[in-house]
């Protein structure tokens, strides 16, 4: 059998950002005791999730990231806002999202990362696109903590719109990752196997 590794696309989110974003974790953690929150560094938006590739095929998905930077010029995001999956009223994953001019672009990048990653022979398990930052997770069956603070998980409505003006700031999105992803007790770790510069959104001086 052929060796794999789960292997995804991503944007990461730059440190400044990052520690507003684990701020907020901490700030939600005692409203929402039964959510395990994601500590897997860096945060990180993905294009992308291929699952287990075999290791003979990862150059071609490396080299098909840097192709998709490359035909995309370096934009501005902002995050902002929370949602969680499948829905508010029944939880499972609560996140960060994006907001703004920069969602156009972003959607450009990920029409043309699962582009690239076609011609590879390549398909993304899930080509929808909704992009957000994950936060936490809701516990469930090992995961639980065996304690009186656990409880079902809650309807987020209304804590989702107090911080529906909550906002991390803005980034300039400048390369596109490709990681290896490893699933641990603790939760996954995360390795870059290539960086894809975008290019430059200045325009070249004329000669």
């Amino acid at each position: 059998m052929a060796q794999t590794t789960r292997t995804f696309l991503a944007i990461d989110v730059p440190s400044p950002v990052a520690e507003r974003l684990a701020k907020l974790q901490t700030r939600l953690s005692p409203l929402l005791p039964e959510f395990r929150w994601n500590d897997a560094a860096p945060f990180h938006m993905t294009l992308a999730f291929l699952g287990d590739v075999p290791f003979t095929e990862l150059k071609d998905v490396c080299d098909a990231a840097v192709k998709a930077a490359r035909a995309c010029k370096r934009f501005e995001v902002r995050i902002a806002g929370l949602g969680a999956f499948p829905k508010p009223e029944r939880p499972r994953v609560i996140w960060a999202g994006f907001d703004g001019p920069g969602l156009e672009p972003l959607a450009a990048l990920h029409k043309a990362v699962v582009s690239n990653l076609r011609k590879v022979g390549r398909q993304p398990e899930d080509v929808r696109f909704s992009p957000h930052v994950t936060l936490g997770r809701l516990r469930t069956g090992r995961d639980k903590r065996p304690t009186s603070t656990t409880i079902p998980a809650a309807d987020l409505t209304e804590i989702l719109e107090q911080f529906r003006e909550w906002t991390a700031g803005e980034f300039t999105v400048g390369e596109v990752v490709a990681y290896s992803s490893t699933l641990t007790p603790e939760g996954p770790t995360h390795a870059p196997l290539v960086r894809g510069g975008l290019a430059s959104a200045k325009p070249r001086p004329e000669t």
